[in-house]
Formats: C-alpha cells, sequence, structure tokens
C-alpha cells in the first residue's frame, strides 16, 4: 500500500488480490519441499525492493518515477523511460519534432491529440516499452503441460540463468533455495543492469550463485555458452528470440534433450520489451485502479517482475519434481492478468478491504537478509568452464 496510490493521497489497497497470488505461489512451494527456508510468503517478495530503496507512491508516476500513465486522444497508455537511450525517440514517437520533451508534462501536451493504436505500433516498432491501459485477459492456463523426460531426479539441478534485473534472477534465487547450483551468466561487456543499483536488492537475488562472464562476440566464449546451456537441467533466459539465435542456442532442441527451458518475455509477443511497471499495465493493473478508484494508476512496485520471478520459480520446480523437459513461456503481462484472477474488490468490497488494511497497526514483514554477497562478475570463470 505505501506504493500504491496517488503521491498527495492515502495508501491504496489493489483492488486485485495480487498479494494473495503471490501467497498462493509461495504455499505451493512450501508444500513441494517443505524442509526448504523458504520466503516467509510471497507478499513480502513484492514490495521489498520498494522498502530497501526508500520508494513511495506517485498515482500515475510510478514507484521508481520512470513510467508514466499518459491520456491520449482514445484512451491512456503506460510510457517507460527508464533507459535514457529512449528519451532521444520521443520526437518520433510522438511526431513533435518541434517541441521540448524534458519533463512529463511536455511529454503529456505532445500525447494528447495522439490515438493510443498509432502511439503503440510506433513505440513497439522502435522497441520501446510502452502499453496500453486495459482490463486484464488471462489465459485459461498459465503453465503448459510438459511431456515427461525422465523419472523423477534425486539430485539437485544444473541451473543457467542467463536472466537480468529481476524476475528471472528472483526464479533463479528461489531455485538456489531449494538445492540448485545455479551459474549466472553475463555479457562481458552488459553486466545485468541490477549490479549497479541497490547492492543489497541484487544480493538478495544473486548470491547464492556462481558468476561466468564471457563476450557473446567471440566465438570460443560462444562455443563455451552453447556447451554450458547442453549441461543445464533447468535455463532461465528473458532474450527475444533473434538474440537467442545470434548466439547459436536452439531453445527448442535444448528442450528437446530433456531440459525444462525458462522462457520470460515482458509480453506474449517474445519480440516485444518491456519493464515490471509498463507490463503490470498491459496486464490489467491500471485499468483495475481505475475501476475501483476512480482512476487509472500504479499499484505496487514494477509488481509484473517478482510475480512472474515467483510463478517461474514454482513451474521450474514441479518440472523437475515430475521429471518433465520443456519450453515454459511466461510473460510479465500475461502473468499479472493471472495473478489479478486471484480475486477481484469491486466495488463496495473494495472499501472493505481498504478500512480493514487501515486498521491493521502490525508491522510489516522482516526484510529479508541476504545469503553473502554476489559473486563478482566472473568470479567463477575457470572453475565452471573447465568442466565445459
Amino acid at each position: 500500500m505505501a506504493v500504491t496510490g496517488r503521491a498527495d493521497g492515502p495508501a491504496l489497497v489493489c483492488p486485485a488480490a495480487l498479494a494473495s497470488a503471490a501467497d498462493g505461489v509461495m504455499m505451493a512451494l512450501r508444500a513441494i519441499a517443505p524442509d526448504i527456508a523458504w520466503p516467509l510468503n510471497g507478499a513480502l517478495l513484492l514490495g521489498e525492493r520498494a522498502r530497501l530503496l526508500g520508494l513511495t507512491r506517485g498515482g500515475r508516476l510510478s514507484a521508481n518515477r520512470f513510467c508514466r500513465l499518459i491520456r491520449v486522444a482514445d484512451g491512456e497508455v503506460a510510457l517507460n523511460l527508464a533507459r535514457e537511450a529512449d528519451r532521444d525517440l520521443l520526437p518520433i514517437l510522438l511526431a513533435d519534432h518541434e517541441a521540448d520533451l524534458s519533463d512529463w508534462a511536455a511529454i503529456e501536451r505532445a500525447a494528447a491529440g495522439c490515438d493510443s493504436g498509432t502511439l503503440l505500433a510506433r513505440g513497439i516498432e522502435m522497441s520501446m516499452a510502452i502499453a496500453a491501459v486495459v482490463p486484464p485477459c488471462p489465459s485459461a492456463r498459465l503453465f503448459p503441460i510438459l511431456r515427461s523426460a525422465r523419472t523423477a531426479p534425486d539430485h539437485p539441478p544444473l541451473v543457467v540463468d542467463l536472466s537480468s534485473l529481476w524476475a528471472g534472477p528472483l526464479c533463479g534465487s528461489l531455485l538456489a533455495l531449494a538445492g540448485a547450483q545455479v551459474i549466472k551468466v553475463e555479457s562481458r561487456t552488459r553486466l545485468d543492469g541490477a549490479r549497479f543499483g541497490h547492492g543489497g536488492f541484487y544480493n538478495l537475488l544473486n548470491a547464492d550463485k556462481a558468476s561466468v562472464t564471457l563476450d557473446f562476440h567471440d566465438a570460443a566464449d560462444r562455443r563455451a555458452l552453447a556447451a554450458l546451456v547442453a549441461q543445464a537441467d533447468i535455463v532461465i533466459e528473458a532474450s527475444r528470440p533473434r538474440a537467442l539465435r545470434q548466439l547459436g542456442i536452439d531453445r527448442d532442441a535444448e528442450a528437446a534433450r530433456g531440459a525444462i527451458w525458462i522462457g520470460i518475455t515482458a509480453h506474449d509477443d517474445p519480440d516485444r520489451i518491456g519493464f515490471g511497471d509498463d507490463a503490470a499495465v498491459a496486464g490489467g493493473v491500471a485499468a483495475i485502479m481505475a475501476e475501483g478508484w476512480g482512476e487509472a494508476m500504479f499499484a505496487g512496485d514494477a509488481i509484473a517482475d517478482p510475480l512472474t520471478g515467483l510463478h517461474a520459480a514454482l513451474a521450474a520446480l514441479v518440472a523437475w519434481r515430475q521429471g518433465q523437459a520443456g519450453l515454459i513461456a511466461l510473460s510479465l503481462a500475461g502473468t499479472t492478468a493471472f495473478a489479478c484472477h486471484a480475486g477481484l474488490a469491486l466495488p463496495a468490497l473494495l472499501r472493505d478491504w481498504q478500512a480493514q488494511a487501515q486498521a491493521d497497526d502490525a508491522p510489516l514483514y522482516p526484510l529479508r537478509a541476504p545469503v553473502g554477497t554476489a559473486a563478482l562478475p566472473g568470479a567463477d570463470n575457470d572453475r565452471v568452464l573447465a568442466s565445459c
């Protein structure tokens, strides 16, 4: 609630029971592996980054202040400018090369006369993180039914984590808690951007992983990557298909030989980019806030990321325990839409939820402590690559 609601208004309950959805995943993980020291509950994971960074609610501006809900001629869109380079594309996106688009007010003025379809198409074509405010439209099934590849294994899995930022690394960290050997692989020239953020949060997601860095432009290093992936029981990645092909990685072939491949994307279209806040909007969260509170707003901090990381970990662990193999594709937007239907409080019930929350004076859940300090980039290259 501290990061949900208008900046100048009270903390608000989200009308979708997203914390309950996260709690349900953690209950399932605990039921599958009761002897593991899992986090206290799933809800804790949704808010821990905001607490560590001291983020506050911004209403139509995301808690990290990178993403904004903008009114256009026929609706509203979320525009995420987390990457500084995206600001250079604004004149093209908004078809306005004369205006000074250096602040959100100017961006909103320029966008007011645009229609959402044109804006979305243009933004997606330029690989910008943009999404329309739409109601949740979940699929009937979040996880595919995989084929059985072997008898249920009696050893911990080897996990190769090619992902970055939040959702994929959270999945990998939860698998590490369950006893998996997790190897984090990064491009030597483009390290995980989260390394340059809050150190404590990065440690929470990566302290229990070996670190390998490779030059993806080097043929020998690409061969080493392929050999490492070929040994993995579980692979976690959040790349566009074209990037995998350029690295010589065939995820379908890896799944066919018996690997569990966790493919995380922002949207169901794997070539479309996005981040946690705009993907949550695409998953329906802002529309639900509008229905419940009268105005489209963000709920939580990039909440699509931890929701997807949790669900990905559950899918991977279930598949591993059952001796299954195949591709498990999850999108941030699709997982959020699915989680929205854990429960909706509209309209009268929402006021009851709000009153109960405001009357609850219990302290926040204690924050998790990292198991240690994340390895330096490439710290485990010699040891890991010697076996490839």
